[in-house]
C-alpha cells in the first residue's frame, strides 16, 4: 500500500487500483462499442491535469484507434470551486465536424462539464460524449448528461489517481476521501 494513503489528511479509500481498474475496463468497453461503427477516430480530450491518469489508462484499455488532445481549464481555488472557468491551454486540434470526447476524472457541480460542452460545440464538434471517473451528484449545482460514469461518490474531498488538493496526492493510485479538518498536516 502507497504510504500516502496513512497520512494524517486521509480519511478513507473510496475505489483501490482494482477497483479503479475494473470501472476503466468497464467504460473503455462501453467507448469501443459506442465507436465501433464511426467513419472517423473520435477526437479525446483530457481536462488537465487531473484525468491525465485516468485518459492515459483508458485509452491503453480500448481496442480502437482514437486522436487525443488536451484542455486545461482552472474552477478550483484550494478545496473550493470559485464558479470562474479559465481556460490555461487550449486545445490544439480543429473540432469541426469531430466526435469529440471529454474525459474528466470528476464531474461535482458540473460546471467545467456544461462550459467544456458548449465551448467545444461553439469550436464546432459533431458530437459531444461525456466520460467521467467519479461522480458527486450530490454537489451537482447544473443539470449535465454524463454518458459514462465509472463510479458514483459522496459529495466529500476526494484526492488521488489524478485528483488532487492543492497538487498533493494526485499520484496516489486510489480514490480516497481528504478530511478538510486536517488540512493543515498537509506540507
Amino acid at each position: 500500500m502507497n504510504a500516502l494513503v496513512s497520512h494524517p489528511a486521509i480519511k478513507g479509500v473510496l475505489a483501490t487500483e482494482t477497483d479503479i481498474s475494473a470501472v476503466v475496463q468497464r467504460i473503455a468497453d462501453q467507448l469501443d462499442a459506442k465507436f465501433s461503427q464511426s467513419s472517423q477516430r473520435p477526437l479525446f480530450i483530457s481536462v488537465l491535469k487531473g484525468a491525465a491518469i485516468f485518459t492515459t489508462d483508458l485509452l491503453r484499455k480500448m481496442t480502437l484507434d482514437v486522436d487525443l488532445d488536451y484542455i486545461d481549464v482552472k474552477s478550483y481555488n484550494h478545496a473550493q470551486s470559485t464558479g470562474n472557468i479559465r481556460v490555461t491551454h487550449d486545445v490544439d486540434t480543429d473540432l469541426t465536424d469531430r466526435d469529440v470526447v471529454i474525459v474528466d476524472e470528476i464531474v461535482d457541480t458540473g460546471r467545467t462539464m456544461k462550459w467544456l460542452t458548449d465551448y467545444f460545440k461553439l469550436k464546432g464538434a459533431r458530437s459531444i460524449t461525456t466520460v467521467v471517473l467519479t461522480d458527486k451528484k450530490d454537489a451537482r449545482i447544473l443539470d449535465v448528461e454524463i454518458d459514462f460514469t465509472g463510479i458514483q461518490v459522496p459529495n466529500e474531498f476526494l484526492v488521488g489517481y489524478g485528483m488532487d488538493y492543492n497538487s498533493y496526492f494526485r499520484n496516489l493510485p486510489v480514490i480516497a476521501v481528504i478530511d478538510t479538518n486536517k488540512l493543515d498536516t498537509i506540507k
